[in-house]
């Protein structure tokens, strides 16, 4: 008969509940670093000219390091948009469906057709199409690869610690 034995099981378990502990944090505290860069980039580069120039600073204000830990784990990124009805639209392209503008507060619209002033009370204004000018998936790609090498590096380091 063969007899096995475990002993310091509960010194083993203490050890990995420690580790998974130290790799969370390391993961945290790399990630905040990241998505604080990330976001930096997409202000700096990507809202200054590279994709979109900067007219009123609204939407790169809105630009902001995303973190956050959830049971399965911990999330990093960037985000944008909150109160920036366009924001959207930049990112992804669409449609801005036609309507009707209607002089309220004057007489009349004033535009100018091929160098020739015009006077309305209303006018119809075609569909739009908005061309995709990503700003935050784009960024996203560019510096992932840099971003997952942090990461595991920064894991690596709290498991052999």
């Amino acid at each position: 008969m063969l007899e096995l034995r475990v002993t310091g099981a509960r010194e083993v378990i203490e050890r990995l509940a420690l580790t998974t502990t130290k790799v969370r944090g390391a993961a945290r505290t790399w990630l905040d670093g990241w998505a604080t860069e990330l976001a930096g980039y997409i202000r700096t580069d990507k809202l200054s000219g590279q994709v979109l120039h900067r007219r009123s600073g609204l939407l790169s204000g809105s630009v902001h390091p995303l973190v956050g830990d959830d049971p399965r784990g911990i999330i990093g990124g960037a985000g944008a948009g909150s109160g920036v009805p366009y924001a959207r639209i930049h990112e992804f392209g669409g449609t801005i469906p036609a309507h009707e503008v209607v002089a309220r507060n004057a007489k009349a619209l004033a535009f100018s057709i091929d160098g020739i002033m015009r006077f309305a009370k209303r006018v119809q204004i075609p569909d739009v199409e908005m061309p995709e000018r990503s700003y935050m998936r784009s960024s996203f790609d560019e510096k992932s690869p840099q971003g997952l090498e942090g990461l595991r590096a920064a894991v690596k380091e709290a498991i052999l610690a």
